[in-house]
């Protein structure tokens, strides 16, 4: 039988207004981050999570690329679970990119604090910046769900 531990959502926006910072050509961007409690866990966790980002760039000459990654853990202890990509329009489309994703991580081992942390990264990249002014846009968000064995 399987037991839901916990449950957390980071939501930056609901898409109803532009987020500060914008993203740095190039340079990942923390946008999420959930602390989930897995105390007496049983022998085997995994963890379901999911999240959407939204971006778009004026006088973007070439296409550019939006990659979401996601790490379990804090600091220089994370470990990557989970990349993707998506192309960026360049000129004369500038509609927004939306990167909307899925992914598990299985089998986790028990935190010894109790507290498992997920961070979600967006990371904007486009060449040689010529004026490309990039708007973080709605909806942004990250959920994850932790689960195990009875």
């Amino acid at each position: 039988m399987v037991k839901l531990l916990d449950a957390r959502t980071s939501q930056g926006s609901k898409g109803q207004g532009v987020l500060t910072p914008n993203f740095t050509n190039g340079v990942p961007l923390l946008f999420a981050q959930v602390g989930l409690q897995v105390s007496n866990p049983g022998p085997i966790i995994r963890t379901l999570y999911s999240g959407i980002v939204t971006v778009t760039a004026n006088q973007l000459f070439n296409n550019g690329s939006l990659a979401i990654e996601v790490y379990r853990g804090l600091g220089a202890s994370q470990q990557l679970v989970y990349r993707a990509e998506r192309t960026v329009l360049g000129n004369p489309f500038f509609s927004p990119c939306v990167l909307s994703f899925t992914g598990s991580d299985y089998n986790v081992s028990p935190p010894a604090n109790g507290q498992l942390v997920y961070s979600a990264y967006a990371t904007f990249s486009y060449g040689p910046d010529t004026g490309v002014s990039n708007v973080r846009l709605g909806p942004e968000s990250f959920n994850a769900t932790v689960y195990s064995d009875d």
